[in-house]
């Protein structure tokens, strides 16, 4: 290659010199950076899993090598690869092969889907699975008497969206020993009728009560579980999560996997919290934490929840409930978050703490606060998951605080149950500051989009078009539940891409299609920050690499290939 016109180019181009030439040039695209410096391009060059340059076309094509692997994208759009900020991802994997209930809304469907699942499975010594929602059931929660009618002769659970509320059939109750005198688990609720029997219904630590007896997945089921979880995502443009939780019995599952190749997202996990943490728990947290500290599977947070959740009247609110109900049920007293979120700041961690309801997010907020001041310490990025429904004054703490607002997109489909049991909860003026997704843009928080699958699908863009609309995919309500809160296609995209690879402290790992991180996109079928909001939902995923190698790609997509994963 001419000399002159290879340095020509690549003033032209953004990026260090590659050399020797890329291994990849793609181009022809409408490329989303994310990267502030230049939001958009239309090629950029690979090499060694990394992004070597970015900028137009023709500046990029004249540095190719005659080995370099030329993909012309066909005026499709790019990306960054997508980032789920907040997820359960084992068990929203080992949800993959049990009773789903989501979207369901009437109680007949859910009955019906439930018989079917027991007669498919006639062996199984339990019924369980999950995703049902308050507003199926008249007075917004179930009843055993609706589960025996379809489950008689075994014991069945299942979990509401949530993961907050279980529901048990009475021969559940009959093997937990659940009983008009049990008394009520600490942090938990037994719901009871008018004579004091069980209904059926289990808030909180409740559930443990029953689950605790349910069979427990091998981990041969969860390593097929976790693959299969793993294709799905790659399928949805995933290439990074937060795992909001992580259960140490599945880190051998997920080492398994990445030892044969097959970890197709890069994994950020919080370890559980504890208020008054000891030196072995320390100990082992700083282990994991430098064992696992690459790119692809790193331990580094710590996960506290800090109260429950609005439909069942849980979460922990400044004023009662609409209707009665109370003004939920705290995990800690403030003087145990303080000392809890104070220990574990003190040794470097970040934390994210589940806080939904305004007096859980202000309690939050001020044990942040009280860490930073008694151990001197910044820069921890602290986390507050879900942020439902905040006050103002506490939105404004955010950004002085140097907080994250970890939020869900699909949190705001205003579906029945979101219209009817959720915002019947909170009351009208709760309500209308419920998923304040664009409060929080103008405070200048930074805002990490997630799902809390399995309580959410993580499909990206199903949640960006509701963060876009505030509709359900039908297109109702017209105009958008809370339209005030709605935001733009591309702030969505920041809040699935560069926000979140922000809030896992990634930024100069990945997160932006910028020279230097890791050459993590997607492709996709059209461009979402341009058209009707409608059209993204008919938008699909053509492909998902993650470190220069593909990890999904559609059928019918024929640009030509890069390396595959685990190859």
């Amino acid at each position: 290659m001419n000399a002159l016109l290879f340095a020509a180019a690549l003033l032209l181009a953004q990026g260090p010199v590659p050399a020797p030439p890329p291994e990849a040039i793609l181009h022809n695209a409408r490329v989303f950076t994310a990267d502030p410096g230049r939001p958009w391009a239309e090629a950029f060059a690979v090499a060694d899993g990394r992004i070597v340059a970015v900028g137009a076309s023709r500046d990029l094509l004249a540095i190719a090598g005659p080995r370099t692997r030329v993909v012309d994208l066909g005026g499709a759009f790019v990306s960054p690869g997508f980032g789920d900020s907040h997820l359960h991802f084992m068990s929203g994997s080992l949800t993959l092969n049990a009773v789903t209930l989501d979207g369901l809304t009437d109680l007949k469907e859910i009955q019906a889907r439930i018989a079917a699942f027991a007669r498919a499975n006639p062996g199984a010594s339990w019924v369980t699975g999950r995703g049902w929602n308050y507003g199926a059931f008249p007075g917004n929660l179930p009843h055993r008497l609706w589960l025996d009618e379809v489950v008689p002769d075994r014991p069945a659970f299942m979990q509401g969206y949530d993961g907050h509320t279980g529901w048990a059939n009475t021969k559940a109750l009959e093997l937990a020993g659940i009983t008009r005198d049990t008394k009520d688990p600490a942090n938990g609720v037994i719901v009871r009728d008018a004579r004091g029997e069980a209904t059926g219904a289990l808030k909180e630590a409740a559930q443990g009560l029953v689950r605790r007896l349910a069979p427990k997945p091998t981990d041969e089921d969860k390593y097929a579980a976790l693959k299969a979880g793993l294709d799905l995502a790659a399928s949805y443009g995933l290439t990074f999560a937060h795992n909001a939780g992580f259960d140490l019995a599945d880190l051998p599952i997920y080492e398994r996997v990445m030892k044969e190749g097959g970890l197709k997202v890069r994994f950020y996990n919080a370890l559980p919290f504890r208020a008054d943490p000891d030196a072995a728990t320390i100990a082992r947290y700083k282990e994991l934490r430098a064992k696992h500290a690459g790119p692809l599977f790193r331990f580094g947070a710590i996960k506290a929840l800090d109260d429950g959740v609005v439909e069942s009247k849980t979460a922990w609110m400044l004023e009662p409930y609409a209707g009665g109900g109370g003004t939920g049920i705290p995990n800690y007293s403030i003087e145990e978050l303080n000392r809890g979120v104070a220990a574990f700041d003190r040794e470097g961690f970040q934390i994210f703490i589940h806080a939904i309801g305004d007096r859980a997010i202000r309690a939050t907020l001020d044990a942040y606060e009280n860490a930073a001041r008694v151990n001197g310490t910044s820069g921890r990025r602290h986390r507050v998951e879900h942020v439902e429904a905040p006050q103002s004054a506490e939105i404004a703490r955010f950004k002085p605080l140097g907080v994250i607002a970890s939020t869900q997109a699909l949190f705001a489909n205003p579906d029945e149950n979101t219209l009817g049991a959720y915002a019947g909860a909170l009351g009208p003026e709760r309500a209308s500051r419920a998923m304040a997704f664009k409060a929080i843009d103008e405070a200048g928080a930074v805002q990490a989009f997630g799902s809390d699958w399995p309580v959410f699908s993580m499909e990206v863009l199903r949640g960006i078009y509701c963060a876009v609309t505030r509709e359900t995919p039908e297109g109702t309500p017209a105009g958008g539940w809370q339209p005030q809160s709605r935001i733009s296609a591309e702030a969505a995209l920041r809040h699935f891409t560069a926000d979140g690879a922000w809030a896992g402290f990634n930024e100069n790992d990945f997160g932006k299609i910028a020279p230097g991180l890791f050459a993590d996109f997607v492709v996709l079928s059209r461009d979402i920050t341009r058209g009707a909001p409608k059209d993204i939902l008919t938008t699909r995923v053509l492909l998902t690499v993650v470190g220069g190698r593909e990890t999904y790609r559609a059928r019918d997509f024929t640009a030509p290939a890069l390396p595959a994963a685990g190859k």
